[in-house]
Order: C-alpha cells, then structure tokens, then sequence
C-alpha cells in the first residue's frame, strides 16, 4: 500500500511540474489542461517568431480582442491585421519579444473556460532586453471541435512597482 501512495504521489508530482515552464507558470491550485496550456505555449512561440499567422490562427472565427486602450477588435482577421502591425513594428525596429504567462485562476467545463492571469512581456535588441513590462489579463477559450481557442482575450497594463 505504501508503495502504491508513493507512485501515486510521484505520478501526481511528475504531472504538476510538467505543467509548469518557463512560459508558463500555474499558481498553486490551478490545474494544468493539456489542450489550453497549448495555447499559451503557441502564443509564446509565436512572439518569440513575431509569427503572425501563428498567433492570430489562435483564435477563434469570431473572437474578441479587448486591447488596453484601444477599440475592441472582433474577428480573427482583424486581430490578425492587429498582430502584423504590431510584429512588423518591432522587426522594423530590429527587436524581438518573448511573453511569459503566470495563471493565478482558470476554471473550465466541457467547451468552455477562462484564466485570469499576468503577463510579462520583454523586448531585446541585439539579444540584450531593452523594455519589460507587465500587465493582467483574462481570457475565455472555447473548444471547436476537438481544438480549444481564444474567444475573448482582454489585457490591461500594470504599472511598475515602483512607481
């Protein structure tokens, strides 16, 4: 019986902390979903490529992008407009970017579920970071099919700590 509560347990152990990168961290009490904890994992790939279509293929037909002071952009194709400007902007300024995602809060049913969380998002130029920042953010995914997408995709700045 001892044996069977430490595999068990190691089993239980192995699985949280395969949840968890550098990209993504889930608080304490979030549990990991394969498919939604892909997304971000994507999402993060896809900054570090300045990949637009990766990104926007993110979302689903009619999502909704609720950019921090900006208008809400709905649609797949208009955020994907959103993104190639923003990624043509920072190629065009010879910076990259990588985002890190850390879940405080996730809850999901059968097609749906939403995550409340803080982003950070660094710039590099010439491989030394140049700008960081944070903000937080909460989504809704929706499963299509057999595949799990943005549908709603909020986020607003935090300022820095000490300020």
């Amino acid at each position: 019986m001892k044996k069977l509560i430490l595999i068990l347990n190691f089993i239980v152990f192995t699985f949280s902390i395969s949840a968890q990168t550098p990209d993504l961290v889930l608080e304490k009490g979030v549990k990991p979903h394969k498919e939604i904890d892909a997304i971000y994992t994507a999402f993060t790939k896809g900054y570090r490529e300045l990949n637009v279509d990766l990104v926007a293929n993110l979302y689903t037909e009619d999502a909704n992008y609720l950019a921090s002071g900006s208008q809400m952009t709905d649609g797949r194709g208009k955020i994907y407009d959103n993104f190639k400007d923003f990624f043509d902007y920072v190629k065009k300024g010879g910076n990259t970017m990588e985002i890190k995602f850390r879940i405080l809060s996730r809850e999901v049913d059968k097609n749906l579920g939403y995550d409340v969380g803080i982003y950070t998002l660094n710039s590099f130029k010439d491989g030394k970071q140049v700008q960081t920042g944070q903000g937080k953010f909460f989504v809704v995914t929706k499963k299509i099919g057999n595949k799990w997408y943005f549908r709603y995709d909020s986020y607003s700045n935090l300022k820095p700590e000490n300020q």
